[in-house]
């Protein structure tokens, strides 16, 4: 029997509030590894059973004989549920947004035992609403609030420099308003969530054999293949646009550039032996947590990867070009892979896009001993979503020269996450909104999403000290003026750390790049924080929510 398993980087934990927070600068430029990612102390945190957003419930909250507001408030009539999730503040808000203090059903909606993650997500009894609720005007919901039986992809650990997966649980109810704190950005949706492991979505390629024998084991780390991975695991290769490594390249070849784009990609996990496989992309991009197969057994998978002629930071001097193409790499103690598919997107198969624009605790880190969070937020993701990643180092919200390059590529129904601070430290508040605030308002006006993420803490001090220099304020003054999503990363990120019950020199060396960097994570601490963006993306309703994997 095929079993898929997530191992916890976290522990349970309770979000706080933000923190007050510190002044240290952030380097700019790429930083020096001093090694491979230090041993896992366990996966990232599960996304298991969030309660119902709100809003009508099965036996309650459908407002019989009120009138739907028309742009939010009261409804004309009343109209307050039969037996439970009455608002407080009455009706619906205008068109997704979150309600005050109403909307919480009495008996449907609120988990009793799920939600309660022990091994990486998964739920004891899931977290359902019994029929959920369609939101007004955007920031749709999956339908009837339904969930699935609990994420069961798991994540390595154990190893040093491997990293621990985190499971996301079982999907939690999405009835009644959607979306946090967005409008109609909320309920971007259209197409169905991603299909269950073994399930190929419509128009993507069919995985061969052909395709894997293209493929060759090499030495872990040689041209950052499978970098930042145990250097006693197998690392396997496969290049599909040429094996020419571009070691210093800062201007694209046209080879590179010619084969760049967007792939729908699937690929059969499985052998005859037992397997754990870790799948990535690219410059150490994460696409799948590892998998765990039994002798006998394979599991197929999807996911969309994004190709640039720069795979890492975008046009970082000194960064390497990598190879032209599609790069794929499997790793563990005994990767097992049978085959694989891959194709340029095409009008059939064309991606939702999440384009990042960020500094370098986001960004496509190199090499294998930093990481940025938006690099593993591919794991969380599945089909139809793509992650573009334009985050680089040293950039500020005054100073990302790569506005263009996103604005240029974005289309209708695209998301849009912005997160800058650790590099605005010279800044105001009310400047750095200033400089976010006409990017969020282009992307509205354009169909696209945009959501606003505070910085991750730096981990000057355990328990956190004073964060207020990354102005998570201004990020969050930005998404209240524009009504769009806000994760206050900051906060999340400040829960998790004083909640790990370690020392600041534990912390350091278990997700800290070089077990010293205050601000800069390792691929482990980067799928972590992926993680707290992942699960914030569902506890809010966020439209997204909706392709988060299972």
């Amino acid at each position: 029997m095929t079993t898929t398993t997530r191992c916890s980087l976290l522990p349970l934990f309770v979000f706080v509030g933000l923190m007050a927070c510190s002044t240290d600068t952030s380097p700019g430029g790429t930083q020096p590894g001093s090694g491979g990612a230090p041993p896992n102390t366990g996966g990232s945190p599960g996304l298991g059973g969030s309660t119902a957003v709100g809003g009508s419930t099965a036996t309650g909250g459908v407002q019989t004989t009120g009138g739907t507001p028309t742009t939010g408030g009261a409804p004309s009539t009343g109209g307050s549920p039969a037996t439970g999730g009455a608002l407080a503040t009455g009706g619906s808000p205008a068109s997704g947004g979150t309600l005050a203090t109403g909307g919480s059903p009495a008996s449907g909606g609120t988990l009793a035992t799920g939600g309660t993650s022990r091994t990486g997500g998964t739920l004891a009894t899931g977290g359902a609403t019994a029929t959920g609720g369609s939101p007004p005007a955007g920031g749709t919901s999956a339908p009837g609030g339904t969930t699935s039986t609990g994420g069961t992809t798991g994540g390595r650990g154990g190893a040093a420099g491997s990293r621990g997966g985190g499971g996301l649980g079982g999907s939690g109810a999405t009835g009644g308003s959607a979306g946090g704190t967005s409008a109609g950005t909320a309920g971007a949706a259209g197409a169905p969530p991603p299909p269950p492991p073994g399930t190929i979505p419509t128009g993507y390629p069919t995985p061969t054999a052909d395709n894997y024998a293209k493929c060759q084991k090499v030495t872990i780390g040689d041209n950052d293949a499978c970098g930042g991975q145990p250097t006693g695991d197998v690392c396997i290769e496969c290049l599909f646009g040429g094996s020419t490594y571009n070691t210093s390249e800062t201007t694209p070849t046209a080879d590179a550039t010619s084969e760049a784009g967007n792939y729908v990609v699937t690929v059969t996990l499985g052998g005859a032996a037992a397997g754990d496989t870790y799948v990535s992309a690219e410059s150490t991009r994460g696409m799948l947590q590892s998998v765990t197969t039994s002798p006998g057994d394979s599991l197929t998978y999807a996911f969309v990867v994004n190709v640039r002629a720069m795979e890492g930071q975008p046009k970082h001097a000194g960064g390497p070009g990598g190879y032209p193409g599609l790069d794929l790499f499997f790793s563990g103690k005994n990767p097992q892979v049978s085959a694989i598919g891959y194709a340029l997107a095409d009008a059939t198969t064309k991606p939702i896009m999440v384009y990042v624009a960020s500094d370098s605790t986001a960004c496509d880190q190199t090499g294998g001993a930093y990481g940025g969070w938006a690099q593993m937020l591919p794991e969380y993701l599945g089909p139809p979503v793509g992650i573009a990643n334009y985050a680089n180092s040293g950039a500020s919200s005054g100073g990302f020269g790569y506005w263009g390059d996103i604005s240029s590529r974005w289309t209708t129904g695209d998301w849009f996450i912005i997160q800058f601070g650790h590099n605005d430290k010279t800044d105001t508040d009310a400047q750095v909104e200033a400089n976010l605030t006409p990017h969020v308002t282009a992307a509205l006006a354009a169909g696209v999403h945009p959501i606003m993420v505070s910085p991750p803490a730096r981990a000057t001090s355990i328990p956190i000290g004073d964060q207020t220099s990354l102005h998570a304020a201004a990020a969050k003054a930005v998404a209240t003026a524009n009504n769009v999503p806000f994760i206050d990363l900051t906060a999340l990120s400040t829960a998790w750390y004083n909640g790990l019950g370690m020392t600041k020199t534990e912390v350091l060396q278990a997700y800290h790049a070089g077990g010293t960097d205050q601000t800069h994570t390792n691929l482990a601490g980067a799928e972590a924080l992926a993680g707290l963006v992942a699960k914030a993306i569902k506890d809010q309703n966020i439209g997204l929510a909706q392709y988060l994997r299972q």
